[in-house]
Order: C-alpha cells, then structure tokens, then sequence
C-alpha cells in the first residue's frame, strides 16, 4: 500500500502542469525581482513555451475553440496595458483533471505579461534579441486568444524600438507584425482611416507590401463580402484570427445586401455564402440575426411577390 501510494505521489508530481511554476513569479511592478535575472528570465520563456506547446497538444481536436476560451470581458476592447488577472474563468474542467483551457490560457497570457515586465525594466542590459523573442510570442499567442490588451500595445514598441539597424526583425516577423497591427484597426477598431495611414508610413518606413493585406482592406472598403471571405479561408491561424473582429459585420452586411437583392435564394448559399464557413445552420442563423426569411425546402423565401391587383371592370362592348 505504502509503495502503491508513493507511486502515486510520483505520478501526481510528474503531471502536476508547467502552469504551477509560473504562478511562482511574481509581477516586477509589485515588488518580486526574480525575473531581474537574465537566466531567470530565460528559464521562464522556455517554461511558458512548453506550456503553451502542451496546451496546443492537450486541445488540438478544437484548437481554436481552446484558444477562445476567455471569458469575453478578458477580451475587451481596450488598447491599454492588460491586468494583472483576469476574470474567473467559467468553463468547466477537462475530464482528464486537467484545468480549464481558459484557466491554461490566463496563465499564459499573464505570465508573459510579466516576462515583458521584467524585460523592460532591465532592456539595458540584456540582449535585445531576447526582447524580441518575448515580445513576438506574446502578440502571437494573444492574437490567437483575441485579447487586444495583451498585443495591442506591444505592436508600436516592438517595431519602433526592439527593430534596429543592429538588430533588426527578421523579414517574416516584421511583416506579419505590421500586418497583425493593419488589421486590427481595420477589422476589430473599424477605423480604416488608421489602417490605410499604416500601410502607407509602413511602406516608406520598412519597404511592406503585401498582397494580402490590400486586398482584405479593398474588401472591407467596398463591401465584397465574397472576397473577404475568399482571403479569411486562405491565411493562417493568426491573420485568420485577426480578421474575425470583422465577421459579425461582414456577414451581416451580406445578408442585408442579399435580403434587398433577392426575393428567394438556395438555403446552401445563405448558410455557406454569406458566412463563410458551413459551421452555421439555417436555424442558428435565423436566431443569431434575427431572420424573418422563411425556409421551403432547400429555397430560403425572402419576400414574396406583390401580386397585381384585379380590376373588376367589365369588358368593353364593340360598336356594330
């Protein structure tokens, strides 16, 4: 029993989650200055790192759903720095004993958070290499958990002072962190006044071009629906979330459009083609927008004809 026991013990000590030695660090802001050490900070990243490998592991059959899990006003819309904690999650636990993937995610999010702490406040002594290697993780993870707190103020110092002449981005992170930034005005802050100010002082500052972008912000611009779609099914992971601020008003404005253009539709078309996705059914969509579109086999009838009135007038006699 003793020997049962201890195995156990064991056990419990090898699965305990990376997540535990994270809480250990502190916030430099509140006085801990364990990570005032550069090989403490070291062994920090790499521990946040296999965290969020295993958390990616642990929920790979719905990634994404795992990834979403924050309670919505963890995502909130501000551009300020993020908070010290976030709200208690609400999911439930996993069945395998496992935290709840909101509770992994908030672990994640807020140790990085200290790590860019730590980071800043000795920058002057540590390679600016590392600096960089933090920050990008952190706009990469928190892009992917839709929490602009967490990426959104790390955009502007990452590119105007982490990238140097010396040591400078590499092409790839530089030009998906000017994308990240492009589209977050202009899908999640609807301002495409900011995005296409951007894209043009990105241009004369760092030599960006990219096909993708001017056409996600020519779509937004003229309302192509179809096109946005098209763009939003071809990028990756990251660019994917980012332009997802956007879907709410996207599909909506195709399903306006659609209502004054038709008056019946092929059922397929609405749910696939005006959402982009074949996640949604005819009857989640009805109760998510508010449909009064009524449904006859596979025909979406949007409005019926107005039928002509009849006259009751009786026929004109010929003369003889």
């Amino acid at each position: 029993m003793a020997s049962h026991a201890k195995l156990e013990k064991g056990l419990g000590d090898r699965l305990k989650p990376v997540a535990d030695s994270l809480d250990l660090v502190g916030f430099v802001s509140k006085g801990d200055r364990k990570l005032l050490d550069h090989k403490v900070q070291k062994d920090y990243f790499d521990k946040i790192v296999t965290q969020y490998m295993e958390f990616c592991a642990r929920h790979f059959k719905d990634l994404d759903a795992a990834l979403m899990s924050l309670p919505k006003s963890a995502s909130s819309d501000a551009t300020s720095n993020p908070p010290v904690s976030f709200p208690s999650p609400t999911n439930k636990p996993t069945g395998d004993g496992s935290p709840p993937p909101s509770t992994e995610l908030s672990t994640i999010l807020l140790s990085l958070r200290k790590l860019r702490e730590a980071v800043l406040a000795t920058g002057s002594t540590i390679p600016i290499s590392f600096s960089q290697q933090v920050h990008i993780l952190s706009i990469q993870i928190a892009i992917q958990a839709r929490h602009p707190p967490s990426y959104f103020p790390s955009f502007r110092y990452t590119l105007e002072k982490l990238h140097t002449p010396s040591c400078p981005l590499p092409d790839s992170d530089l030009n998906d962190l000017i994308s990240y930034w492009i589209l977050d005005y202009a899908c999640r802050q609807e301002d495409m006044v900011a995005a296409y100010q951007l894209r043009s002082c990105a241009r004369k500052r760092y030599g960006f071009q990219s096909s993708i972008i001017d056409r996600v912000l020519n779509a937004l611009a003229h309302d192509n629906w179809v096109v946005f779609w098209q763009i939003r099914n071809g990028v990756d992971s990251r660019v994917r979330a980012v332009m997802n601020w956007a879907e709410d008003r996207v599909r909506r404005h195709a399903l306006k459009a659609v209502g004054k253009a038709y008056l019946s539709t092929d059922a397929r078309w609405i749910t696939e083609g005006c959402t982009g996705t074949r996640s949604w059914t005819w009857e989640n969509l009805v109760e998510a927008e508010n449909l009064g579109w009524e449904k006859e086999g596979n025909r979406i009838i949007i409005r019926k004809p107005k039928q002509k009135p009849q006259t009751n007038l009786a026929p004109i006699k010929e003369h003889p």
